[in-house]
């Protein structure tokens, strides 16, 4: 990422409404930056994740992140009083994110009237692996596990026809479920986040009600 662009957006942290983070890669780096350039976090300021996960490293700094009250998502974030038009409007909102992704956000938030910035704060680089490793991954029909909706298309460039080859997704919200739906996939089970501990109960839940 352009880190001239970057600087110079953290610098003006304390002219921002409200400041969101949309993934735990964007929060940790976003508070990097801010520990190079604010000694103390600037007062005034909202805080927001898209999810616990997302959250939780801003929490531990000190920062009283809020999250959705319902789906972890952007679409659960927008359900949020602080960001209604009535809120948000004239108001600028910075958004922590890597290169690229989707603009649900943000393009939400400038109907609603505000002026949104992005900090671009990393760049995704997919995990290529071999046919004959995704062969031996996927040889026993697996679950697969997925951080985000992304992490489905990175995966299917490198396995067309990955819905043949799984015993069941599992996703973390509802919108990755519905993408996961759409093409193809007849078992796709949904955690509440992508923590560890909702993975697993969800991982759990589906294994006790008789799993294939």
């Amino acid at each position: 990422p352009e880190a001239q662009a970057v600087r110079q957006r953290i610098l003006a942290t304390d002219e921002y409404y409200a400041v969101i983070a949309i993934s735990q890669n964007a929060a940790e780096s976003g508070l990097d930056w801010m520990d190079r350039y604010w000694p103390q976090m600037p007062a005034g300021v909202l805080w927001f994740g898209v999810g616990p996960t997302t959250a939780l490293p801003m929490q531990q700094a000190g920062l009283n992140a809020l999250i959705p009250e319902e789906r972890f998502d952007s679409e659960g974030l927008l359900q949020r009083p602080e960001l209604q038009t009535e809120a948000v409007r004239d108001q600028k909102i910075l958004i922590w994110r890597g290169v690229g992704g989707r603009e649900t956000l943000a393009s939400v938030l400038r109907e609603r009237g505000a002026r949104v910035d992005y900090a671009e704060l990393y760049t995704r680089e997919p995990v290529i692996s071999t046919a004959e490793r995704w062969q031996a991954l996927l040889g026993d029909r697996p679950v697969v596990l997925l951080s985000s909706a992304q992490a489905l298309d990175i995966i299917e460039q490198q396995v067309p026809d990955l819905a043949h080859k799984v015993t069941a997704l599992l996703v973390p919200g509802e919108r990755g479920a519905g993408i996961a739906r759409e093409r193809g996939y007849s078992q796709v089970l949904v955690a509440t986040s992508a923590r560890n501990e909702d993975t697993l109960h969800t991982l759990r839940e589906w294994i006790a009600a008789g799993a294939p």
